[in-house]
């Protein structure tokens, strides 16, 4: 009964502002509402969408200003400003600025600033700065700034600043800097900055600075990405993961797992396997006791070699594990291979204190039969332990120095082994 009242005492008092406001702003200069063969007044004003200033015709006209206190829909509004205490609805386009409690909606394009409780959607392009509580919905192209609790979704490309709790979203390409809780997925290009909670995607390609908690994913790659989980068709540039896949590849991949069918550049891993790059087996020995060997992998100028050895001299159990990155140089009747490794000296079982030794290998090869190379050479040796018994696999010291209860030992030695082509 009281809502009756108040709206009929609200619809007579929107009927007395009409009433000027009809004989206005006819003589406006060509603007896009003409194009929609829409009126236009410079004000509007209603409570809920069909009652207000314009009648249940207001979705016939563009205004300028236009204020709803629940809700309102209009035909336009054209460069100006809009406040709505529920929602604002366009069935056009909306220019300008725009807040309301829950959405602002627009039929066709919006551009401008929208700043909304819920969300944000437009028929068509979104063009400007677009705040929402929940998400920015546009059916086509997104440009600007768009700034969302839950997601940013675009039906076609989105290119500037994107913000989202959980997703940036687009159906053809991205271009700018993105960041997401989970995850930023294109099924097109992308392009800058891209960084996801979970996950970069593209099903194009990928270009620029992309980082994430679990997966980058794209057909092609150049930039620099890191994440636990790198895949990529092709590749150009630097891979920093746990794991990363590849087919063909250019530039640097750093990981516990570098894989693909063929690279050129420098793989750092623990285990670098490519199909067209070198798989061979060493076995040598040194100057500090140990009988080694390794699988020795990467490409066939930059490798990765992973090894056990044991010290058969001394009478109790001494082993160690070792982790080495390598270069090889070819030459006419020779090759030349220069590595460092890093080997963890184990007494018995694992030892937790501090035991290890750092080398340097400059070693000359030479084939000596089909697919069977012997090498040899100068080794430079640091070792840095808080073991007490570490002088028994140290052959002699250079010299030597303690510090924080460690003890810096440097010598000289050599290596001799044989490899496996």
């Amino acid at each position: 009964m009281y809502f009756r009242r108040y709206a009929l005492l609200f619809g007579a008092l929107l009927l007395a502002i009409s009433l000027p406001l009809q004989a206005q702003d006819q003589d406006k200069p060509e603007q896009k509402w003409k194009e929609y063969d829409l009126d236009y007044r410079t004000f509007r004003l209603a409570l809920v969408p069909g009652l207000s200033t314009n009648g249940i015709d207001a979705h016939n006209y563009a205004s300028k200003y236009s204020f709803n206190i629940l809700g309102g829909y209009n035909g336009a509004l054209e460069n100006g400003y809009e406040l709505g205490g529920l929602v604002n609805i366009n069935k056009y386009y909306a220019h300008g600025a725009q807040i309301a409690g829950l959405a602002n909606v627009s039929g066709k394009e919006t551009a401008g600033l929208q700043i909304a409780g819920i969300g944000n959607v437009s028929g068509s392009e979104m063009l400007g700065i677009q705040m929402a509580g929940i998400g920015n919905l546009s059916a086509t192209d997104m440009q600007g700034l768009q700034f969302a609790g839950v997601a940013n979704l675009s039906g076609a490309s989105s290119q500037g600043l994107q913000l989202s709790g959980v997703l940036n979203t687009s159906k053809s390409n991205m271009q700018g800097l993105f960041g997401a809780g989970v995850g930023n997925l294109t099924g097109g290009n992308a392009q800058g900055l891209l960084f996801g909670g979970v996950f970069n995607i593209a099903g194009g390609d990928m270009q620029g600075i992309v980082g994430s908690g679990a997966l980058n994913y794209s057909k092609s790659f150049q930039g620099i990405a890191a994440a636990p989980v790198n895949i990529m068709a092709d590749f150009q540039g630097i891979q920093m993961g746990t794991v990363n896949i590849i087919e063909d590849g250019q530039g640097i991949q750093l990981g516990v797992l570098n894989y693909g069918k063929s690279l050129e550049g420098v793989p750092v891993g623990l285990i670098s396997y490519y199909q067209d790059g070198r798989k061979n087996i060493d076995t040598w020995v040194n100057a500090s006791g140990f009988t080694n060997a390794g699988i020795k992998l990467g490409t066939e100028e930059v490798y990765n070699m992973i090894s056990v050895g044991y010290n058969p001299l001394l009478s109790r159990d001494v082993w160690q594990l070792g982790w080495s990155i390598g270069r090889k140089h070819e030459y006419e009747n020779h090759s030349l291979y220069t590595d460092f490794s890093y080997f963890k000296i184990n007494e018995g079982n694992w030892t937790q204190d501090l035991n290890s030794i750092f080398k340097y290998r400059l070693l000359f090869a030479k084939e000596v039969a089909s697919a069977v190379q012997l090498y040899g050479g100068p080794t430079a040796n640091m070792m840095i332990s808080k073991v007490d018994r570490r002088d028994d696999y140290v052959p002699y010291r250079l010299f030597d120095f303690g510090a924080k209860g460690r003890d810096y030992v440097f010598w000289i030695g050599f290596s001799l082994g044989l490899e496996l082509l």
